[in-house]
């Protein structure tokens, strides 16, 4: 027996297909419920979670489908007790609610804290505030690195950074033993960066485990071969990078001519296919939590840096890519980003998109001048900005929000071009992927989502016991998700969860994939893997 919300509960089985049936759990309570019983996901919160997930985590107990949301819906919690089986679903809905809150107890007590909760602190009830905007036709297109990149994989995410391939299909199955593998390489020091692709090289960056040494690595897309490496001027590491960070997180970017790699305390380097070092520019100071991270971004003739930092000074910076010369600078408050902006056309005119410090801005990319601003990201930000049709998604925080946005305007718009928000659930660190009028996002702790990406509606949720931190990509109206525990698992898009394959390379995955020729690039820490397409390799 237990005493809750002034009702005397008798705690139920949790697997009851009768009530149930009759008033189904809402998808994240179903989530939710699964969740308790899970041995993987008690693991996950009492040996795993840092103290600052369980503060998002516990929040996870106000879903739309709560025990008050459900007697409301139902006429009133008195009409609801009298009830024999609405009375039974909605002590369904409490006993749910209450378990969970004891497991993150459970998770607080590793830390010696006593939880928000039980001091009091009450969390937002979970939903979807949509805001009616203007109609529009505006479809935005997001300005590629140079022309042709289609063609090719230039940056983090691919030629427009949205994980779209263009491809009918990749491979959908391969294991760790060989099967359906072209070749692995393993370059010199480790890295979470992603591979970057153009023509038949793929680059990537790598350190040493004390980053005391950065690399820059070209190997041959047909066989893994290492065609050059070079090692990027000496510098004192930057303090504070934390060990699943690593030093060499951030992706470069090419325009076929040039490579463009950020090295943390190293700087920016910029080579030329054969190798040989054009520039270096090293001016920047680097001290924020968790270490570096945001990757650069090529826009005409511009390299475009922001990196925002809550120990030094924030740097949003733009470089002649010819010459690495500084072309403008803008200021920016101190924070704990890493993400990477966006160049889209808006219109008659490009926006320079990027997301951190609790707001999303728009910049002029030909001055950096500040064209716009709206408040809505939580304070941590590593998901790029999405671009949806006709809006662009941000997503944020550990189980934080998600927005949808119109760009354009001018300052403040925080009131004129929020088209919807979420309030929680949002990936702290993957970046989610829109296809077809869908978003959908993978959280750090494997809670899969579909949203209705113009309103923010919730289509489905659904649980992958993993960990993630890359990003998805997509092909053939499939989704890849790599986890941390180096299983990628391949997902249908449409609107029902629908788990194709799981696919294990028996190491970590942190980087986002690469594609290459129709064959998939995944990195390990220490790995490259290029798993190849077979015939009748399907879903």
């Amino acid at each position: 027996m237990k005493l809750s919300c002034s009702l005397l509960v008798v705690w139920l089985p949790l697997g009851q297909p009768d009530i149930d049936k009759q008033y189904p759990l809402g998808p994240q309570l179903s989530v939710l419920a699964r969740d308790i019983e899970s041995v993987q996901y008690r693991k996950l919160v009492t040996l795993e979670m840092l103290a600052t997930d369980l503060a998002a985590e516990w929040q996870r107990v106000e879903t739309e489908d709560n025990p008050q949301s459900f007697a409301e819906k139902h006429g009133g919690k008195e009409k609801v007790l009298a009830d024999p089986q609405l009375k039974r679903a909605y002590e369904r809905r409490v006993q749910i609610r209450e378990r969970f809150l004891d497991l993150m107890r459970e998770g607080y007590r590793r830390y010696k804290q006593t939880p928000p909760f039980d001091l009091g602190e009450k969390a937002e009830s979970a939903g979807t505030t949509t805001r009616k905007l203007a109609a529009t036709d505006t479809t935005l297109a997001v300005a590629l690195p140079t022309p042709g990149s289609e063609r090719h994989w230039p940056r983090f995410r691919g030629p427009s950074g949205q994980g779209l391939t263009g491809l009918d299909r990749l491979p959908v199955e391969w294991s760790k033993d060989s099967s359906n593998i072209a070749w692995r390489s393993k370059p010199a020091g480790l890295g979470n960066s992603s591979p970057i692709v153009w023509g038949d090289r793929v680059f990537l960056t790598s350190a040493s485990t004390d980053g005391a040494e950065r690399f820059v690595h070209c190997l041959s897309v047909q066989d893994g071969r290492t065609v050059w490496s070079k090692a990027a001027p000496a510098t004192a590491p930057e303090p504070g990078v934390r060990d699943k960070n690593g030093f060499a997180s951030a992706t470069p970017v090419t325009d076929g001519q040039r490579v463009i790699a950020f090295l943390g305390s190293c700087g920016l380097v910029c080579y030329d296919l054969g190798g040989t070092l054009l520039w270096h520019y090293d001016t920047m100071k680097f001290n924020t939590t968790h270490g570096t991270g945001s990757s650069p971004l090529l826009y005409k003739d511009l390299v475009i840096f922001i990196h925002d930092q809550n120990r030094t000074e924030s740097i949003c910076v733009a470089l002649d890519k010819n010459t690495g010369k500084v072309r403008w600078t803008n200021h920016r408050k101190r924070a704990m980003t890493w993400s990477t902006p966006v160049v889209v056309r808006v219109g008659d005119h490009d926006e320079l998109v990027f997301a951190g410090g609790e707001t999303v801005k728009g910049y002029d990319p030909a001055s950096g001048e500040e064209i716009w601003s709206l408040t809505g990201p939580t304070q941590e930000v590593v998901p790029t900005i999405v671009v949806a049709g006709g809006l662009l998604i941000s997503a944020s925080g550990r189980n934080g929000p998600t927005i949808g946005l119109r760009p354009g305007g001018k300052g403040d718009v925080s009131e004129t071009h929020l088209a919807w928000r979420t309030v929680r659930g949002g990936p702290h660190v993957p970046t989610p992927i829109y296809l077809d009028g869908r978003l959908y996002t993978i959280n750090d702790f494997g809670i899969a989502t579909c949203l209705d990406a113009a309103t923010g509606k919730l289509i489905w949720q659904d649980r992958l016991h993993d960990k993630f931190s890359a990003s998805p990509i997509e092909a053939g109206g499939l989704l890849y998700f790599p986890s941390e525990a180096g299983v990628t698992y391949v997902v249908r898009a449409g609107d029902t969860f629908d788990v194709v394959a799981e696919n294990d390379l028996g190491a970590p995955i942190l980087a986002s994939p690469a594609v290459a020729d129709g064959k998939l690039i995944l990195r390990t820490q220490a790995e490259i893997v290029c798993i190849g397409a077979s015939a009748g390799n399907g879903p």
